[in-house]
């Protein structure tokens, strides 16, 4: 799997134009797709989902990763994870970690110890942040990241 440059997103409008960016830059790279740091504390993993599929209906051939951002908190973790998120962050020094990651892999996701650097996209979302985006998503590929 190619991973393209990762993108937190505050809302769905800002996961579609993160989509249609990567459909337009990075075509079959797998885009992902972060929450905020520590949003696991105020965003269930269901309505983070449901925040990403409008964009993924819209752009059904992009693929994307959704991550959960849980701070430092494994029962967030292990929720996200039971909702069937494919990946979540927790902290490197969180508590109970061997037991999340023996979760993620039983489950084929992943837990990373942090968040990888990404283009945030806030609120008002218009051309120049989409430029931004461009720009960020033209900065290349790589491989499966080791977070």
């Amino acid at each position: 799997m190619i991973l393209a440059p990762a993108v937190t997103v505050h809302d769905a409008a800002g996961a579609r134009m993160a989509l249609a960016a990567a459909a337009r830059r990075c075509p079959g790279a797998t885009l992902p797709l972060l929450s905020p740091p520590g949003a696991a504390r105020w965003l269930t993993p269901e309505t983070f989902l449901a925040m990403l599929a409008p964009a993924r209906r819209d752009w059904p051939g992009q693929p994307c990763l959704p991550v959960l951002d849980c701070g430092d908190a494994p029962g967030f973790a292990l929720a996200a994870l039971r909702a069937g998120l494919p990946a979540v962050v927790l902290g490197a020094g969180a508590p109970g970690r061997p037991a999340v990651e023996a979760v993620a892999v039983a489950l084929g996701a992943a837990a990373w110890r942090r968040a990888p650097p990404s283009l945030v996209l806030r609120p008002p979302l218009g051309s120049a942040m989409e430029r931004a985006l461009d720009a960020w998503l033209d900065g290349g590929a790589g491989d499966i990241p080791r977070w």
